[in-house]
């Protein structure tokens, strides 16, 4: 087998068309399309059924991207076998990040990273983890930064955990719960949501993980549907709407910056979120890779990493 065209034909099943398909490969589509048509000639048998909104694998299809993505595979093994003999001088690699935590971690350790690497390339695509779940799964990325209650779920990706942390509950210091004590600097116990069923409330984006897995479940077992005022993936911008007194707000404790203006609470039932470092199953991490995700580590657990609070109580 080609490997290139082997890469074609992957491309051609990962995004259903060919307009797609060879925009990613940086061929015109009718260039790609010839050489679906020479292979299929070749093998004198069709490798896919064309409609107008999706091209299916056939049975033949199926049996040459088996075997061509394992051979991919082999490939990237191999590949980054010989970067580790070579002392990983040259590379590129695609790294995705999530739009605070990766961010910002990214951000601090990349001149250290590059001091050591110079030669190699990180190219950054910033995204919510669903989308970017799919980006690994379908090689357009090669690591990514994860954030998530239920990692475990994930099904082809490998996560390394980097640090854990919990979500907390805001409440602006005008909010009725709030006036008349003091506002203190560490979050206090978690209480019955309940009293909270008539506010408004910023959140994280409805299709992010961190919505799905964590902030949505905490809602239903107390019973009520939050009015949800804002979504963001900004949580700077969700405590800033909190510190003017316009709704509560949900968002890691990494990320409280305003501890004067508004009284942060640990959430009943404590839910907490890992932090980590994903990639496709099956995909080798090589040694600068290794040396970046070590970074990212020490980094992470430096500033996002926080320690599960004591037996929430109902009540102040």
């Amino acid at each position: 087998m080609d490997l290139r065209l082997v890469e074609y034909i992957v491309a051609i099943e990962k995004y259903g068309n060919m307009t797609e398909a060879a925009e990613h490969l940086f061929v015109t589509p009718s260039a790609l399309n010839q050489q679906l048509l020479k292979l299929e000639k070749e093998l004198d048998v069709p490798l896919f059924t064309r409609s107008k909104r999706r091209m299916i694998p056939t049975a033949a299809g199926e049996v040459y991207l088996k075997a061509g993505k394992e051979m991919l595979s082999i490939q990237q093994l191999a590949y980054s076998q010989l970067q580790d003999l070579a002392g990983c001088v040259t590379g590129t690699y695609r790294v995705g990040l999530t739009y605070d935590h990766g961010s910002d971690v990214f951000a601090r350790i990349y001149p250290v990273f590059h001091r050591k690497y110079p030669g190699i390339q990180i190219r950054c695509f910033q995204s919510l983890v669903p989308e970017m779940l799919e980006m690994l799964l379908k090689n357009d990325l090669d690591m990514a930064f994860l954030l998530g209650g239920e990692t475990e779920k994930w099904n082809g990706i490998e996560v390394l955990p980097l640090s854990e942390e919990n979500l907390l509950l805001g409440l602006p210091k005008t909010h009725p719960l709030v006036q008349g004590t003091p506002v203190t600097r560490e979050p206090k116990q978690a209480f019955d949501l309940r009293l909270l069923q008539q506010d408004s409330f910023s959140l994280a984006l409805q299709k992010s993980t961190m919505r799905s897995q964590l902030i949505d479940p905490i809602f239903e077992k107390a019973g009520f549907h939050p009015n949800i005022m804002m979504e963001s993936s900004f949580n700077a911008f969700l405590e800033q709407l909190t510190v003017q007194g316009i709704c509560n707000c949900i968002i890691p404790q990494s990320q409280v910056h305003n501890r004067t203006d508004i009284q942060w609470f640990y959430l009943p039932g404590s839910p907490r979120f890992c932090f980590g470092f994903g990639y496709a199953s099956g995909y080798r991490i090589n040694a600068a890779l290794q040396c970046f995700t070590a970074l990212a580590k020490e980094d992470a657990l430096a500033h996002l990493h926080f320690s599960p609070p004591e037996a929430a109580s109902q009540g102040f």
